[in-house]
């Protein structure tokens, strides 16, 4: 006897599968003829030994509940509220002197984080001028108005204090500005200190040089890497303050194309070579600026037009006039040298500037109009030349005496006049291939 029959369940007959052509009959039931047996009456015991293996053999299934979305999410807003319940329990539950204590220690924290960030030398940290209302802070996104270019070779002493006046300046202007710093090659400590202070000053930039290449290639260096609208060359020596450059700004703005420096001050044995130099590039240029060796800002329109050669950096203010741009002078004062030494020496300085001198008058006077220069030459060797043919003939066929060496010096300058009125013409062919390619380029021809 199975146990379903056992415990008086009915035992189920599974249907088999059928298809759809198949028709299923039920099966019939043989009935068997009742056998009356005796009877037995169960005892209460017995009931509850057949209830327990019923339970053990068979146990009870239990319907899952349909459990929803919105039921689940009020389930997890019950657990957080329970959560704050007995956060707010175990608080209550503390003593007040330890809540006291809690809230004191918080608040000193917050007071340690906020001295940390007045502390930092952070460039965008607002100033005295800020709080009361006298400037605007420049917004982040602003482009870059300001770039200060300093070529630096040796001057590890004056790194420092020159880093701490533009960070005065630049917290004080309203527009933004970064400082370009060009390591010519220096052979102490003065691109490792720059290259320390680049995390503390976000404005601050370093650019260096395998060896010395002088003033003018680190110039270029430097403005060839600045974005700003208005460029100035400060140099590294500390001998002008950093608070002079806002007035050369408020002249760009005002409409002029370059500014420089005209130094206040005794300059020692430098200053008759400077006055020298100064006085005839007046002559020359027909620049009406009193020193054109100091403190200079140019907007970016004048810096694409310099030609970079060695030695021409004193000569910026000379190109810019050339090319028609309008020029100002600012007076500035000049302190001494706190430390380092002069990188020029006053008896190289005087003939190479002489030399630089005339090298640029011609360069900016005859490049554009060749066979100005050449051809003169040339007319006048001519001349000169025909002159002397006529000296030499009238001494053989009038005084009746040869001189055989006036015949070698009329050959030579006739010789010479020609070769430059031709070398003037070849160069006038160059210079005009020139200006057409940069005609085309213009254009966008090429």
């Amino acid at each position: 006897m199975d146990n379903e029959e056992q415990f008086g369940r009915p035992r189920l007959i599974r249907k088999p599968h059928l298809t759809n052509q198949e028709e299923f009959t039920p099966p019939v039931q043989e009935t068997k003829p009742a056998v009356e047996q005796p009877v037995e009456q169960a005892t209460p015991q017995d009931q509850i030994g057949v209830q327990k293996s019923r339970s053990e053999q068979i146990p009870p299934v239990r319907p899952v509940p349909e459990v929803s979305v919105s039921q689940t999410r009020e389930g997890e807003q019950q657990q957080q509220r329970n959560k704050g319940r007995e956060r707010e329990d175990r608080k209550s539950s503390r003593p007040r002197d330890s809540q006291k204590q809690d809230f004191r220690q918080r608040q000193s924290d917050r007071q340690n984080r906020s001295e940390k960030r007045d502390r930092s030398p952070r460039a965008d940290r607002p100033t005295h001028l800020e709080k009361a209302g006298q400037i605007t802070r420049p917004l982040r996104n602003e482009p870059i108005k300001l770039s200060v270019v300093i070529p630096a070779y040796n001057e590890e002493g004056n790194i420092g204090p020159l880093l701490e006046q533009f960070k005065a300046l630049f917290s004080s202007v309203p527009y933004r500005c970064e400082l370009i710093m060009v390591d010519d090659g220096s052979t102490d400590k003065t691109g490792s200190l720059i290259k320390a202070a680049l995390p503390q000053y976000n404005w601050l930039k370093l650019y260096s040089h395998r060896r010395n290449f002088g003033l003018t290639a680190a110039l270029e260096t430097g403005i060839s890497k600045a974005s700003g609208k208005i460029i100035c060359f400060y140099p590294a020596d500390l001998q002008y303050h950093a608070n002079e450059i806002p007035k050369f700004v408020a002249k760009i703005d005002s409409g002029v194309d370059i500014v420089t420096g005209w130094k206040q001050g005794h300059y020692g044995l430098k200053s008759i070579g400077s006055f020298i130099y100064n006085l005839l590039s007046r002559i020359l240029f027909r620049v009406k600026v009193h020193d054109l060796n100091s403190v200079k800002a140019f907007t970016r329109e004048v810096v694409d037009s310099f030609i970079y050669r060695s030695g021409w950096h004193r000569y910026m203010v000379v190109m810019a006039a050339v090319e028609g741009f309008k020029i100002d002078e600012v007076k500035v004062k000049l302190f001494p040298r706190r430390s380092g030494k002069s990188k020029f020496s006053f008896w190289w300085r005087l003939p190479a500037g002489f030399l630089d001198l005339l090298s640029v008058k011609f360069q900016l006077s005859f490049t554009k109009k060749p066979l100005l220069f050449f051809g003169s030459a040339g007319l006048i060797s001519g001349f000169l030349g025909l002159l002397v043919g006529l000296v030499a003939v009238y001494l053989r066929f009038i005084k009746h005496s040869g001189f055989r060496p006036l015949l070698y010096l009329v050959i030579l300058l006739i010789v010479s006049g020609l070769m430059l009125f031709f070398g003037g013409f070849l160069a006038e062919l160059i210079v005009s291939v020139k200006d057409d390619v940069k005609r085309r380029k213009s254009v966008n021809l090429l």
